[in-house]
């Protein structure tokens, strides 16, 4: 009796393999395979299903064994393939006895890495198959985690076109990419109008959600696996570790949003899974790893006792939001009870969870308009007390305001009446000058002292910030330059009288300067500068503009600064120009007007009048600016003749 019960499931499969013919297949179009499949191992073969787990079917782990098909393949110069969706847990593809591919593998010495995540698509090229004949597909699988199903669990393998094979997976990629990134941009408006309304806690909280909820979700892509060099096990600790997460920081959101105070048992319970997921994050057997997870899933019902409760006490106390959210938990519920039902059942999760979670997240949006909604007419009547009451502000600060201009109208032209009105008149230069404030004053400041008829000591300076306050300080410079040159006539030491009298006057308001003695007798020029943008020299040997190298520390920071000098041979055709950062930094679109349009501008002009060329300048930085002046232009032009 015990031979002829062996020999039964024997003569049963050769009865079944005979009976079949084999499922003939094209590369043309796409072919279910559900029947004919038969499961061998330990030297037993029998028939089974798949899409169905082995360990439904009678058989237990540790399993190694090989599902077989015959099939018949008809010609096509497409390429063929098969896809069997996930493997749990480590696969081998052969046809005809060639090994093609496999996924998880076992090294010889017994080490096994499975993976589940990852799904199967082989590609199975014409020069193994054998055309218009019978072929054979064999699936080599080790199935060793007892809380599986194993096998071809989740699906029927589908065999034909490779590439409708391939776009067939990179549409599932994409629809769950797709969702991930809808889940997100849901979070994310919820988070701005919940800021913008509701307090902070909630908003962290939902957009904490949020991100937990994408990385549960990408372990579950082919992308993740497919362009990141990380191995499977990295990414199944990023998934039981958000997966263990998750509910926390909805019921965490749930207590912030209606503000309810945490007592020790929520935070126990918080702490509790805390350290489960803690623990998914190490270096764990997968029994281990699973077992934690059934333990979590059991620490659930605590939770969502919990989360309804809040709900109750919420909507008890008229709370608007209460009524919708109750939906979205509930919805949460539900879908995670039945994934945890189908998963213990059947190993095909379906993720309803993510369902739920999606109106949770809608129905916090509709509560909180049903919050704004209902706030409107307060807010009414608030914005129409606030509109009077503009009204009667408006017209006071009218009156303040043509005050204030006519103020402004008074400094500047007060402050005009502080720069050089008439050209010096020192043998062999000429000079002209270009001020354009910002407002109606600024803090650009030039002025010239003619020490005698073939000298003149020159200044220009920046003050920081502009206005009123600006305008202030650049009148102070103008006293202390004219002060200093009463004794000195080295541009070096007028910068450092200026900046031992200014460092204790102007504080914070520092100053940039370049100061320059112009001496037609030597027919020399000699420069000193304070932090201020280089002058430029037109060189008549190269025929270019270029910038001179010198420098020096701005004013009114230390009293100790020394400064340096530098001099240049003039000879007649020579020009000079100065000019402050206003005219570099100029701004459009938070782009500069910068240092090579101005060398372009003075090239193309260098055989132009400085009045003309200036002109050209000024409209250039107008047109540049928009019309509007980001900061104090200023720059003048001198000519050796």
């Amino acid at each position: 009796m015990r031979s002829l019960s062996f020999i039964f499931p024997i003569l049963l499969t050769a009865v079944y393999s005979l009976s079949s013919e084999p499922l003939k297949v094209s590369s043309q179009d796409l072919t279910t395979i559900s029947e004919g499949w038969t499961f061998t191992s330990q030297g037993k073969t029998i028939p089974v299903q798949v899409g169905k787990g082995l360990a439904l079917q009678g058989m237990k782990p540790p399993i190694h064994g090989s599902y077989k098909i015959s099939f018949y393949y008809e010609p096509n110069h497409k390429p063929l393939g098969i896809y069997l969706d996930r493997i749990q847990e480590v696969d081998k593809l052969f046809v005809n006895g060639i090994l093609l591919g496999e996924t998880g593998s076992v090294s010889n010495d017994g080490f096994y890495s499975p993976n589940w995540y990852y799904k199967r698509l082989y590609f199975i090229p014409s020069s193994v198959l054998k055309l218009n004949e019978v072929n054979v597909l064999e699936l080599e699988i080790h199935f060793r985690n007892k809380t599986f199903q194993g096998g071809l669990f989740r699906k029927v393998p589908v065999m034909g076109n490779y590439d409708l094979l391939q776009e067939f997976i990179i549409k599932e990629d994409g629809r769950d990419f797709c969702f991930i990134m809808l889940f997100f941009g849901i979070g994310a408006y919820q988070i701005f109008s919940i800021i913008l309304k509701r307090q902070a806690k909630s908003n962290f909280y939902l957009l904490l959600s949020t991100l937990i909820f994408v990385m549960w979700r990408l372990p579950l892509l082919n992308i993740s696996y497919t362009y990141t060099n990380f191995p499977f096990i990295f990414w199944l600790k990023v998934f039981f570790t958000a997966q263990t997460l998750l509910p926390i920081s909805i019921f965490l959101f749930s207590y912030s949003l209606f503000q309810t105070k945490l007592q020790l048992k929520e935070r126990l319970l918080i702490f509790f899974l805390l350290c489960l997921a803690f623990l998914q994050t190490l270096e764990l057997e997968i029994p281990t790893r699973i077992l934690l997870l059934r333990i979590w899933e059991f620490s659930l019902i605590p939770m969502v006792f919990f989360i309804i409760r809040g709900v109750i006490r919420a909507a008890k106390a008229k709370k608007a939001e209460a009524y919708f959210l109750a939906v979205g938990f509930v919805s949460i519920c539900i879908g995670t009870t039945i994934d945890i039902i189908i998963d213990l059942t059947s190993g095909k999760n379906i993720y309803l969870t993510q369902y739920g979670f999606l109106i949770l997240m809608i129905l916090s949006g509709v509560a909180i308009s049903y919050r704004h909604a209902k706030n409107e007419k307060e807010l009414s009547i608030l914005t129409k007390d606030l509109e009077i009451r503009v009204r009667e502000r408006t017209l006071e600060l009218r009156e303040k305001n043509q005050d204030l201009e006519q103020d402004l109208f008074f400094a500047s032209q007060l402050q005009s009446y502080l720069l050089p009105k008439e050209h010096p008149n020192i043998n062999g230069i000429r000079i002209h000058t270009t001020y354009l404030p910002m407002q109606q004053v600024g803090g650009d400041l030039y002025d010239w002292v003619e020490l005698d008829k073939n000298r003149l000591l020159l200044l220009i300076a920046d003050v920081a910030g502009h206005g009123v306050p600006a305008a202030f300080v650049s009148s102070m410079v103008k006293v202390q330059f004219r002060e200093s040159t009463k004794k000195i006539n080295s541009p070096k030491e007028v910068l450092e009288h200026m900046n031992q009298a200014l460092t204790s006057l102007v504080s914070r308001y520092f100053i940039t300067a370049c100061s320059a003695l112009i001496d037609t007798n030597s027919n020399t020029i000699t420069f000193s500068t304070a932090g201020h943008p280089n002058p430029l020299i037109y060189n008549r040997v190269t025929g270019k503009f270029e910038f001179m190298n010198i420098k020096g520390p701005i004013i009114g920071w230390r009293e100790s600064f020394t400064y340096s000098e530098w001099t240049h041979n003039m000879k007649t055709g020579d020009r000079y120009f100065f000019f402050t950062d206003g005219v570099t930094e100029a701004r459009a679109e938070n782009k500069l007007f910068g240092e090579s349009k101005i060398l372009d501008l003075l090239e193309r002009g260098k055989e132009k009048d400085i009045k003309t060329l200036s002109q050209e300048i000024i409209v250039q930085i107008s047109r540049f600016s928009e019309e509007e002046l980001k900061d104090d232009v200023t720059f003048f032009f001198v000519d050796v003749t």
